[in-house]
């Protein structure tokens, strides 16, 4: 899991410093700026004020916002993961854990949002070819990320997304099958084989 978790947030920064520090294509935070100044003059935000993708007054920003905090509250009520990880912490440490857990958790996102998100916005204004095409289907399905590290990096940016995927699906999918095995470990096969004279007999 730290070998994972390592290796993501090398590539996260390896995005970040190409994009606001090194890339041919924005390079700056300036630029950046001023491209998606540009790009919103071409294609405003609907529901944005004054249509820029500059601004924290977003509706469907808002929207999202409530929807996002109220799904995630029921993903840490419901998901046994979440739960293991609580019972198994002492109570004088779980409260600081989650919560720093929660702030490192929070600069994936944050990151990924402010560098290749923002980027695939800038380099439309650049008119790229690779991220030009991109159509709102596109954009629901999460490819504006990807298109805007195979814009910047080439192969090398669409394999590193690849990579970032494959980590992050394997270490979602391992605390998941550990809170399964969990589940049926103590509540199915123990409770099972209390109840069971014969098995208690014999164990």
């Amino acid at each position: 899991m730290i070998t994972h978790t390592t290796v993501l947030l090398i590539i996260i920064l390896v995005f970040t410093l190409s994009v606001y520090a090194t890339s041919p294509k924005i390079g700056s935070i300036s630029a950046m700026h001023a491209l998606l100044t540009t790009a919103s003059q071409i294609s405003p935000v609907p529901g944005n004020k004054d249509g820029s993708y500059l601004t924290m007054r977003s509706k469907n920003g808002l929207i999202f916002g409530v929807i996002n905090l109220v799904g995630n509250f029921a993903t840490v009520f419901n998901d046994q993961a979440y739960w293991q990880r609580a019972i198994a912490s002492r109570p004088a440490t779980c409260v600081k854990a989650y919560l720093l857990g929660g702030l490192a958790w929070f600069a994936v996102p944050f990151t990924f949002a402010t560098t290749l998100g923002l980027a695939a916005v800038a380099l439309r204004a650049l008119d790229d070819p690779i991220v030009r095409t991109l159509t709102p289907a596109d954009v629901s399905a999460g490819l504006p990320a990807p298109s805007a590290a195979a814009a910047l990096f080439g192969q090398a940016g669409a394999a590193a997304m690849l990579v970032l995927l494959f980590l992050a699906v394997t270490s979602a999918t391992s605390a998941e099958l550990i809170a399964v095995s969990s589940i049926l470990t103590y509540d199915v096969y123990k409770v099972w084989n209390q109840s069971n004279p014969f098995l208690s007999c014999t164990n």
